[in-house]
C-alpha cells in the first residue's frame, strides 16, 4: 500500500517538478489536512506561532495562471492577483464552498509568503495573494503573463479564459501587442495625428479636406 501510494505522489508531483526546472516563479496554493490523513499526503508549517498541517498537493499552482495583476504591499514586497484557467477555476470554487473557515496558505518557490482564511465561495477565479513576493518575482512573472485588464477571451464566440500553453502563449503575445498599439496610439494623439473619437483613429488634414471638396 504504501509503494502504491508512493508511487501515486510521484506521478502527481513529476509534472511540477518538470515545471520548477522551467519556470522562476512556482507559487503553490495549499488547504488544510488533518492527523486523519496520511502522513506522507501532509507537511506542517508554523502559522503565527501555531503549528499546522497542509497537505502536499496543492489546490492549484502557477500552472493553472492565466494572467496576473501584481500590486505593492504595505510591508514593502508585493501582491499578486491570479486569474485562473478552467481548471483552477473549478479548483477555487470548489475548495472555497466545502472548506469554510479553514486556512489556505500561499507558497512562492517553497516558501510561504501569505494566508487567508476562507469566508465565502470563490467562483470568478481570481485569488490573491497580498503580500510576500519580491520584486524581481513580479518582474519575472510579467515576463510570462498579461496583465488581467488586457486579458481576453480565447474564443471569438463565448467568454473563455485562455487555459492550454498555445492559449496562454497568445495571450501573453497579444496582449504585449495591444499594450504597444495603445502606447504608440496615446504618442500620436499628443502630436495630433490621431483621434480615438474618429472611426479609424486617423486625422485628416484641413488641406486634404479643402482638395476633396474642390
Amino acid at each position: 500500500m504504501h509503494r502504491l501510494l508512493l508511487a501515486l505522489l510521484w506521478v502527481v508531483f513529476l509534472p511540477a517538478c518538470e515545471s520548477m526546472k522551467k519556470d522562476k516563479v512556482v507559487i503553490t496554493v495549499h488547504s488544510q489536512g488533518t492527523d486523519m490523513d496520511s502522513p506522507k499526503t501532509i507537511f506542517r508549517r508554523d502559522l503565527n506561532g501555531r503549528s499546522m498541517i497542509f497537505k502536499i498537493i496543492p489546490e492549484f499552482s502557477t500552472q493553472s495562471v492565466a494572467a496576473i495583476h501584481p500590486f505593492p504591499a504595505p510591508d514593502g514586497t508585493y501582491g499578486v492577483a491570479l486569474k485562473l484557467d478552467f481548471k483552477g477555476t473549478q479548483s477555487l470554487d470548489m475548495v472555497t464552498r466545502l472548506r469554510r473557515g479553514e486556512i489556505l496558505m500561499a507558497m512562492v518557490n517553497g516558501a510561504i509568503v501569505d494566508y487567508v482564511e476562507i469566508d465565502k465561495p470563490v467562483s470568478d477565479g481570481i485569488f490573491t495573494v497580498w503580500r510576500g513576493i519580491p520584486e524581481e518575482l513580479v518582474a519575472t512573472m510579467e515576463e510570462k503573463y498579461p496583465d488581467i485588464n488586457d486579458l481576453k477571451s480565447s474564443s471569438t464566440f463565448i467568454e473563455m479564459t485562455p487555459s492550454t500553453r498555445k492559449e496562454k502563449r497568445d495571450a501573453k503575445r497579444n496582449a504585449t501587442r495591444d499594450v504597444k498599439e495603445k502606447l504608440e496610439n496615446e504618442k500620436k494623439a499628443a502630436r495630433g495625428e490621431f483621434d480615438p473619437e474618429s472611426p479609424d483613429g486617423e486625422i485628416v488634414p484641413l488641406s486634404e479636406l479643402l482638395k476633396t471638396s474642390r
